[in-house]
């Protein structure tokens, strides 16, 4: 059971969609957030300079892609740059810090919403599709029957003309589905 304002630590993040994102890196911003809840700035700044004096030392001779190889640093650095976030929204903004009012993580929220909406949307587009094409072939007497009755599939210029004399929109729609998960064209 998720505790009233702490929903937004359980939701996505707003770089969720970025490559460059690890888990521990998503990890050490909640943390942050759910840390910094009802603070100051005062208190998000000494956080800061708390969080700043325990970062990980860099190896001198790797660079920054190599510091952040290692998770405990990648996490570590994910988390300054957060209280530094955060820290700046409440230099101009009087108040304690809330999550459920920050436009970046309300944003980072929406866009995930978005992102999963268009997944299922998708995915409901291609059973659709898939459906379609199965009550095509069946009305188009293509689909094998128990007895065995239906078109082998090895008739292919066959299967294609019965269905398209059959169900013309469905033909379309099949056509334009199979070139899209070919790759042949890009998804409508």
């Amino acid at each position: 059971m998720t505790t009233p304002g702490t929903a937004e630590l359980d939701a996505g993040e707003p770089d969720a969609g970025a490559p460059d994102t690890t888990a521990e890196e998503k990890a050490g911003r909640h943390a942050v957030r759910g840390r910094a809840r009802g603070l100051s700035h005062h208190e998000v700044a000494a956080a800061l300079e708390d969080a700043q004096s325990r970062l990980p030392e860099e190896d001198s001779d790797g660079g920054e892609e190599e510091a952040t190889a290692d998770p405990s640093r990648a996490r570590a650095l994910a988390e300054v740059e957060e209280w530094e976030r955060i820290e700046a929204l409440l230099a101009v903004h009087a108040g304690t810090y809330d999550p459920d009012t920050d436009a970046f993580v309300q944003g980072g929220l929406a866009g995930e919403a978005d992102r999963r909406a268009a997944e299922q949307a998708g995915s409901a587009d291609s059973d659709e599709a898939g459906d379609t094409l199965l009550r095509a072939l069946s009305r188009a007497g293509l689909l094998d029957a128990p007895d065995g009755s239906g078109l082998s599939s090895g008739e292919d210029a066959a299967i294609a003309t019965r269905l398209a004399q059959a169900d013309p929109e469905a033909a379309l729609a099949v056509s334009r589905w199979l070139d899209t998960a070919s790759g042949h064209l890009p998804p409508s």
